[in-house]
Order: structure tokens, then sequence, then C-alpha cells
């Protein structure tokens, strides 16, 4: 896969609808497993997060109403979407680029301008892009978020504890720090929780 690719792909991860499919097991009348696929649309990841930060509930008269009060971790994922929102801002205005009004659609147009990078620029976009991608990944799955106690990030520059969020199902995690991101795709997640094992068990046994 090229590195346009690679962009347009994370482009839609973050921008648009996608179809999920859920493979549920089922039992019938004499007791046998059967399997059944639920299939939803989900929204882009950017829409995710910002759901996770304002979560909105469906009401009786079918309205939608927003609870009055948030977890902590929305807060976390609020800074995230500002950091995102603030980090596409920057790309746009250093390519000259109008702002569209929408996140989303900034990051739509500079995956289409990037047709027209050279090979590093596009390269450096790509990675923000991933890490963005990394980051509603953590975020929106804040109820089954990892926070692992007394590890401090691994990275040298950081050293922060407490700051590590992982979230297990997406096998992505990021330091609201330092705002690195370790994911699956690099393997670089795995290597983290070898090393939260490692510190956590070192300081049992301490």
């Amino acid at each position: 896969m090229t590195v346009l690719d690679s962009i347009r792909d994370t482009a839609d991860e973050l921008t648009d609808p996608h179809l999920h499919v859920e493979k549920i097991r089922e039992w019938d009348g004499n007791r046998n497993p059967k399997w059944r696929h639920h299939k939803t649309v989900q929204p882009g990841l950017l829409t995710q997060l910002q759901e996770s930060v304002y979560p909105v509930h469906l009401r009786e008269d079918g309205g939608r109403s927003i609870p009055a009060s948030r977890p902590p971790l929305a807060l976390e994922a609020l800074s995230q979407r500002l950091a995102i929102t603030n980090a596409v801002t920057r790309w746009c205005w250093s390519l000259k680029l109008d702002k569209r009004g929408r996140v989303e659609s900034d990051i739509r147009q500079l995956a289409a301008a990037a047709m027209a990078f050279d090979d590093e620029t596009a390269r450096t976009l790509l990675a923000e892009m991933r890490q963005w991608r990394t980051w509603c990944a953590v975020y929106t799955g804040w109820e089954t978020i990892y926070q692992p106690a007394a590890v401090p990030c691994p990275v040298v520059d950081c050293g922060q504890t407490n700051t590590l969020r992982i979230n297990l199902t997406n096998k992505t995690a990021t330091c609201r720090a330092c705002r690195s991101v370790w994911d699956e795709e690099d393997g670089s997640v795995f290597v983290l929780a070898d090393y939260v094992r490692t510190t956590t068990s070192d300081a049992a046994s301490a």
C-alpha cells in the first residue's frame, strides 16, 4: 500500500461512517449454538470521539438529551479532540488551504491535497493522521480503558506517572501528558504492554 493510499484510508476511518458487523452466539431450543450477525453503521472516529465527550441518550419522546455530568476521561477526550482540531488547522494554514468549517471536511481536504505533496511531507501527514486515529481509538472506548497506576510514561522526555491510557479492545494506547501513541499496526502497543507488566511486577516485588 502506498503512502497516499494509507492517507486516504486513515482519513476515511477518521471521518466516514462504516459498517460494523458483530458475530453473536445464540442457542436454539435444543441448546445447540448458532450464530447471527448484528450489523450497525458506526460513525467516523472523530464523531465517536465527540460523542464520548457529549454522550447523547434517546428520550421516551424520541428526542436526544445530553447528560449533565461526564466521566473524567470524557474531559481527556475533549482535550484530544481540540488537539486534533488544532493540528488540522495548522496543516491547512501551512498549505494555504481554505478552512471548511468542520474538522472532518478539513481532513478530507488534506487527504485530497496529499497527491501534490513531496514524499517527506506526505509521510509526515500520515504519521500525524495515524496519531489522531490512535487518540480517537483510545478515548472512544473510555469505559474499557486500563490506566496502570504509578507506571511512568516510557518516553524519555516525559516520564510522567498515571498518564498512560490503554484501550484493551482496540489495542491502542496514549499518554495524556506527552500525547505519544502506541498501536497494534506497528507492534508498539505490545512493547508498551511488556513495559507495563515489567514495571508493575518490579513494583510489587520491591
